[in-house]
């Protein structure tokens, strides 16, 4: 046989077709055989060796034609039909790479690269009969490879023969094959084909030969669970406690079976078994004292959380514990008392610091609050997280300069540390110095671009300055980092709403829809879109399911009610909930506007006049409303006023044609 490869070449190309195996079981080794000297053709050979480089530059289509030239020179070549097989299969012309590693097996039957992409490329066509088929054949070259079996098993269950797969199975143990994790796989190949009784074998057989293996455990609970026997479940994962108490995924699964059935008594059972065998693990001893109280036995559960902090006296998470369910039984007194004891124990316990800072928070105590704070704010780990907490406790205090200047403090020499500016941008934001916050905002996103809420607030805060292309840029741009977080969708269609490019707005506002579907924020602002480009079934569609969710809250009663009244259909609905609005919020402007609007869809102008009016006398700023009264005043026959009303409309928008055009109308009547 004629090989046009150098060794040299067949060792720089290894790395490139992909098809050796990974892995063999043991087997015996045979006799080498001496091979006859390889001859070369040598004009092949130049075209071999230039594809072999096309292929290292990633230039597969030239190396095609490389490849092409040499098995023109010489046509009895394996190698050649196996290269450009392999490039073929590299553009994604699978057909092409079957076609060709067909003829290089006719050329060689035993070729186990070319019988390895034949298999996968009839994987990739889905044609999985004739990938079993070339495994079969690579398991009679290579019977102890354990790549090709297992590709073997998969395509035997994928074509349901599960006899096969499982007599493959057995091949491979009995031919050494005892990695766990590997057996394990096959059985979830029988589990997902639902092949219950296969899966079941396969992971008795791990279990027995790997009894301290959760895995397996988890797989056989698994199996019963998929037919749906809760109990062989709970069985399942017991077994696997009691081998070994450490198996965290059992115990797991365990409580998630009890707790969604409310079991309380089988949970306080299993957790009492594993504290009895091992009195030092802290965490069987918490969700134990949590199940106490679950079940109800708060006097237990008091109890047994008391006996807890009293074997673990210098545990954090004890304290918490006992102190949690003196808070749930609300007995903050109890529940101060013992975050006052664990301090004492050990001042470094700053979950503890917080529950007890709550504590005196809710009772207006901030002066006590701030003063458990003061003892950390000169140490060296603590400099500033403690600084910045006695600074949002005079913030929650009312004592704004005074938080703001104990930040600003830190500026010069703690600048660089996140906090310091995100802190400051967050106070200015809160009391409306949105100039003062945006250089803070900007530093704050230098030092942490990776938290998508910094983004938020900074571009609120340019929403608030009325920056209205910056505040888009930085939602634009955030995007970039964070594209499915659905608040910076909803700002980004938020923002083109706002700016009335209503097309533009629907996609992001659309995928915040999609990530949060309960939002009725963005639910609402979507319709609204609708509205604009009176794609109207779209937004009543919307208006629907958003009142499904929600039909009490005057925001959306309103906009639903606004929505019908502009289209003027089913006008006696749209009052019904525009009262209910008005009711709640009788001095929102936008509220009153909608009332007048149905009114006068109704041909109640008097009526429709009264409620504009009152809009404009609390908000006087805003073209539509105005385009409105100038409606109005025209139906009663005052020309004067409905030109005055619709002037100042187009003051307020220069933009709105149908204002243009009633003044042009209006003029020559």
């Amino acid at each position: 046989m004629k090989r046009y490869k150098t060794i040299m070449l067949i060792a720089l190309l290894a790395g490139m077709t992909g098809c050796g195996s990974l892995r063999t079981l043991t087997k015996p080794e045979p006799e080498k055989e001496t091979e006859p000297e390889p001859t070369y053709n040598r004009e092949a050979m130049n075209h071999i060796i230039s594809g072999a480089v096309a292929e290292l530059l990633g230039q597969p289509k030239n190396a095609l034609v490389e490849y092409h030239q040499a098995a023109e020179i010489d046509t009895s070549s394996p190698g050649i039909f196996l290269s450009l097989a392999e490039n073929y299969f590299v553009l994604g012309e699978i057909k092409s790479s079957v076609r060709l590693c067909n003829r290089a097996l006719a050329l060689d039957p035993d070729n186990v690269d070319a019988l390895e992409l034949l298999a996968l490329s009839h994987e990739k066509l889905k044609q999985y009969k004739e990938a079993l088929s070339a495994y079969q054949r690579l398991r009679d070259i290579r019977p102890y490879d354990l790549e090709t079996l297992y590709s073997l098993t998969s395509l035997q269950i994928i074509n349901r023969n599960f006899d096969q797969a499982l007599n493959t199975y057995h091949d491979m143990v009995a031919k050494g094959l005892d990695d766990p994790e590997f057996r394990l796989r096959i059985g979830h190949l029988f589990l997902q084909s639902r092949n219950f009784s296969a899966a079941n074998t396969v992971y008795s057989d791990v279990l027995q030969s790997a009894p301290e293996n959760e895995a397996a455990y988890l797989a056989l609970a698994a199996t019963a669970k998929a037919q749906k026997d809760t109990s062989k479940a709970i069985e399942w994962y017991h077994r696997a406690v009691q081998q070994n108490s450490d198996f965290d995924d059992a115990k797991a699964e365990l409580r998630v079976l009890y707790e969604k059935k409310k079991s309380w008594d089988k949970a306080i059972n299993l957790y009492e078994t594993l504290v009895a065998k091992d009195t030092t693990d802290l965490t069987d001893k918490l969700q134990l004292l949590q199940y106490y109280f679950q079940s109800g036995d708060t006097l237990e559960a008091l109890s047994f959380a008391q006996k807890t902090l009293d074997e673990h006296p210098k545990s954090e998470r004890a304290f918490l514990a006992l102190a949690s369910i003196h808070k749930l039984v609300e007995n903050d007194e109890k529940a101060k008392e013992i975050y006052e004891q664990a301090l004492q124990v050990n001042t470094g316990f700053l979950t503890v610091r917080r529950r007890l800072r709550d504590l005196y928070v809710k009772e207006n105590r901030y002066n006590d609050a701030i003063a458990l704070y003061e003892p950390l704010k000169d140490a060296d780990s603590t400099f500033v997280g403690a600084r910045i907490e006695i600074s949002n406790l005079l913030m929650e205090k009312g004592d704004t300069l005074k938080a703001i200047q104990q930040v600003e403090d830190l500026v010069s020499d703690h600048g660089k540390d996140w906090r310091v500016p995100v802190t400051l941008a967050r106070y200015y934001f809160m009391i409306d110095k949105n100039q003062r916050a945006a250089p803070y905002f900007d530093q704050s996103i230098e030092l942490r671009a990776d938290l998508p809420g910094l983004w938020v607030l900074r571009g609120l805060n340019y929403l608030r300055m009325d920056s209205l292309g910056v505040a888009l840029q930085n939602f634009e741009t955030s995007l970039k980092k964070f594209p499915d977080d659905p608040e910076i969708n909803y700002y980004t269609g938020f923002i083109y709403n706002r700016k009335r490019e209503f097309s533009k707005a629907i996609p992001f506002l659309n995928k915040a829809m999609e990530i949060e579907p309960e939002n009725l924020q963005t639910l609402l602002t979507l319709a609204s879109a609708y509205d604009e480009l009176k794609l109207y079934e779209k937004a009543e569609d919307l208006y629907e399911n958003v009142l499904e969710k929600d039909n009490e809250t005057p925001l959306i009663l309103n906009n639903y009610a606004y929505h019908l009244a502009v289209r003027g259909i089913r006008l006696e609905y749209a009052l019904e909930l525009s009262q209910k609005a008005v009711q709640a919020h009788p001095d929102n402007a936008a509220f009153l506007d909608t009332m007048g609007w149905i009114q006068y869809q109704l041909g109640e102008y008097t009526h429709a006049l009264e409620y504009i009016k009152k809009s404009i006398a609390i908000q006087d700023n805003n073209a539509e409303v105005y385009e409105h009264l100038g409606d109005v005043y025209f139906k009663l026959g005052d020309k004067q006023k409905a030109r005055e009303a619709w002037e100042r409309a187009y003051e307020l928008d220069n933009n709105r044609e149908s204002v243009v055009q009633k003044l042009s109308e209006v003029d020559h009547n």
